[in-house]
């Protein structure tokens, strides 16, 4: 196991020594002047915050607002070295002209290490946009370009540090951890970790032989902010390496009929940028599997953060074990009738 996959079930801390004077502090240290107004945003997994500064001539090039969004990285998740290539995939891909929101530099770097709480933090431009829920026509044409040439990029060079998708890293690892939190004492829970014994070997095979090169990881739309240019991919946090098919399931993860005739569009937008002549879409299934099964790895490695407890109650209930038996099992199925299997 390399260093990268040991660190992905480090334990983590809580933030609880961060105030809004260490946020403060960290951005003006990195040459901005603030005004004082600091709002923490939404996210579980890291803490980011959106600063005002003080006049525009701070703002510096790339900037479409006043404010800068400060992100402090979450402690034994990620190491120096895979932060760093984060940025450096997002420097090329700023290069390569390709909308993405890459981290600022200052002093020749992009990440820095607040030294009272020994958190590894970045500033980020702010991107005015907004989300959206439904894409529609051209979006979805746009974004099949956008993913497009970010695997266009991605398949320059290689990562060196960060994390490889694999059944390794997302099944027996997310067992791993599974069994050392043991978040709730039921035969449903004991049953879903057997199912995960079963699950690695069938997908051993298979992934051994797949093409990948670096990805996004997450391309969901929640991670698309849509600018009066077009849409801008965002939040590199779990770029990996992989096969392209983790970035192209995720923004049509449904069956109906409607779901797929817009899947296809994507997918064609995607391979007239890529020239790529087909993908196998036939991991799906499993891809489907491993996220779900990684999901509730990343619940139980943060649990005693009390941020997870409050915002995943359920988790150590036997309900909730109950259904995710339910749901791995129609999973396993789905993978063992062999229909994912081929081009």
């Amino acid at each position: 196991m390399s260093e990268a996959q040991g660190l992905w079930g480090a334990q983590t801390r809580h933030f609880h020594l961060l105030t809004p004077d260490h946020v403060m502090a960290a951005a003006e240290q990195r040459g901005r002047r603030l005004t004082g107004k600091v709002m923490a945003l939404n996210s579980l997994e890291n803490r980011v915050y959106d600063v005002e500064l003080a006049s525009p001539e701070d703002f510096g090039k790339g900037f479409s607002s006043q404010n800068v969004i400060l992100k402090f990285y979450r402690p034994g998740r990620w190491t120096e070295a895979q932060i760093t290539e984060e940025h450096t995939f997002l420097s090329t891909l700023l290069e390569f002209e390709v909308p993405v929101v890459a981290p600022l530099e200052w002093k020749g770097k992009t990440l820095h290490l607040h030294e009272e709480t020994q958190l590894w933090f970045a500033l980020f431009p702010k991107v005015q946009g907004r989300l959206k829920d439904e894409l529609l026509g051209d979006e979805i044409d746009q974004v099949g370009r956008l993913i497009g040439r970010i695997h266009n990029i991605g398949s320059m060079a290689p990562f060196k540090s960060r994390l490889a998708l694999s059944p390794e890293t997302f099944i027996e690892m997310s067992h791993r951890a599974l069994a050392q939190t043991r978040p709730v004492e039921h035969q449903s829970f004991g049953y879903y970790l057997k199912l995960l014994e079963e699950l690695k070997p069938l997908l051993d095979p298979v992934f051994r032989h797949l093409e990948t090169q670096r990805l996004h990881g997450d391309f969901h739309r929640g991670n698309i902010v849509w600018t009066s240019a077009g849409p801008v991919a965002v939040d590199f946090d779990d770029c990996l390496t992989g096969p392209v098919e983790q970035d192209l399931w995720l923004l049509f993860p449904g069956t109906d009929q409607d779901s797929l005739k817009d899947r296809d569009r994507f997918l064609m937008a995607y391979k007239e940028m890529t020239r790529k002549t087909h993908v196998k879409l036939n991991l799906v299934e499993a891809l489907r599997t491993m996220r779900m099964v990684h999901f509730n790895a990343w619940i139980a490695k943060r649990w005693e953060d009390h941020s997870f407890q409050r915002i995943f109650p359920q988790f150590p209930t036997a309900n909730y074990w109950d259904q995710q038996l339910i749901d791995l099992r129609v999973q396993l199925g789905l993978i063992q009738d062999g229909s994912w299997h081929g081009l």
